[in-house]
């Protein structure tokens, strides 16, 4: 048993090692390819695979699942195990709404108190298909679950999540991934409409239109153009901050919360973007300037009043701390890419973003805490300790997926032949 084990990992890495042959197998990407393998399990209830979102005490999150699937396995070349997640969240979507979290005891209920991960779904399903170009699986099994997402989206289901006039999406307080709550407080209340689901619904829409051109379904493509058309006038009209460059991170009725936080760079990083070239680099430098962590992004600017550096004391004082200035590791992901995007992928730039964004937490971090692997979070404050999770999925999967497909320019296989859907 030892030794097929063994074998089954030196199997992993041969398996990368082949499939980009260009890149140097150094120590570091060992651990981390290795470390990819550890969050893909088995669930009973569906018998197929999820992702378990970080060691030592959490399940499978839908957010973190789907967020991480690219990096653990599409960039692995673990398409089959890329299918099998997708239908495991698709088999418990409720009333147009992916678990938040799936229950660590046989028969218990998935909870559904999320926005964000339903979005991310959409996402991880147009990763997939640049990866494998296999728009038969999704015509076949996923396609009638993402048109009946979007209707409950503008009908309103659960939470109160609704498409509100505007063509933006509404929700609740605390259902977006800063949800951390102190009783029954939220720490960070962002009810309304925050600006990283206004871009996931926008993303969403628009592969919706894609998938609907590629299926000769006419009068739906042109319902999802008309939504988004209706969503990036908004967006672009409600969410950018003129005096100070960059987005709101909420907007509700006619209150705009300017608080500095990292969730714009979704908005920049997605491959649909509501942004122009220019507000994007905006969103970048700002973002890199004030959020920078080592080895990730902080959830809000040092000079806020509210801002922690240091995530430690009772369970209260982390959880506000939560999302008040502890760095994230996993948005490294959207943010080496959109920072790379904004300057066309150019190999100096490529280089720089290695070695002062990446090359700190594959270098350092992987040996701090769970080794080989990365923590979930770091202290806002030097030296960044590691907290958290000692191992956690999105940690990993982000920064990996971001080193191979922006640094080393390894892009998916058929992502020119996707996109020329809509060009076409």
């Amino acid at each position: 048993l030892y030794q097929s084990e063994l074998n089954r990992q030196r199997g992993l890495l041969t398996q990368f090692r082949d499939k980009y042959s260009d890149v140097t197998m150094e120590e570091w990407l060992k651990w981390l390819i290795l470390a990819t393998d550890s969050f893909i399990v088995k669930r009973l209830s569906t018998q197929k695979k999820s992702v378990v979102a970080g060691y030592h005490w959490f399940e499978d999150w839908g957010r973190d699942s789907l967020i991480s699937l690219p990096g653990l396995t599409l960039v692995t070349g673990r398409f089959e195990d890329a299918k099998e997640i997708l239908l495991t969240f698709k088999q418990y979507c409720q009333r147009g709404i992916i678990p938040n979290r799936f229950p660590d005891h046989a028969g218990d209920k998935p909870e559904y108190n999320t926005v964000d991960a339903t979005l991310w779904y959409f996402n991880a399903v147009l990763q997939f298909l640049k990866y494998t170009g296999d728009f038969d699986f999704v015509r076949e099994h996923l396609w009638d679950t993402l048109r009946s997402v979007v209707e409950h989206h503008i009908q309103g289901t659960l939470y109160n999540i609704h498409v509100d006039q505007d063509g933006l999406v509404a929700h609740g307080p605390q259902l977006t991934w800063m949800d951390a709550m102190i009783e029954t407080r939220v720490v960070t209340p962002r009810d309304g409409k925050a600006v990283e689901i206004q871009a996931l619904w926008y993303n969403a829409l628009k592969i919706m239109q894609l998938l609907a051109t590629f299926f000769n379904q006419r009068d739906d493509a042109k319902k999802y153009a008309i939504l988004s058309e209706k969503a990036i006038e908004s967006f672009r009209e409600k969410f950018w901050h003129t005096q100070k460059g960059y987005l709101f991170d909420v907007v509700y009725d006619n209150v705009r919360d300017p608080s500095l936080r990292p969730n714009q760079i979704i908005a920049a990083s997605l491959d649909f973007s509501m942004l122009d070239k220019e507000k994007c680099a905006r969103v970048v430098e700002v973002v890199w300037k004030n959020l920078f962590g080592v080895y990730g992004l902080r959830t809000l600017s040092t000079d806020d009043p509210r801002y922690i550096g240091k995530y430690l004391g009772d369970w209260a004082h982390r959880n506000k701390a939560y999302h008040n200035g502890t760095v994230w590791a996993w948005l490294l992901g959207p943010f080496v890419t959109a920072f790379l995007k904004v300057r066309n992928f150019e190999e100096q730039w490529r280089s720089f973003a290695f070695q002062n964004f990446l090359q700190p937490i594959f270098r350092d971090a992987m040996f701090r805490a769970g080794l080989g692997t990365i923590s979930e979070i770091f202290d806002g404050d030097a030296p960044h300790e590691s907290k958290g999770c000692i191992s956690q999925a999105w940690s990993v999967a982000e920064p990996l997926r971001a080193y191979v497909e922006d640094v080393m320019l390894m892009r998916p296989a058929y992502e020119k032949e996707v996109f020329s859907v809509l060009r076409s």
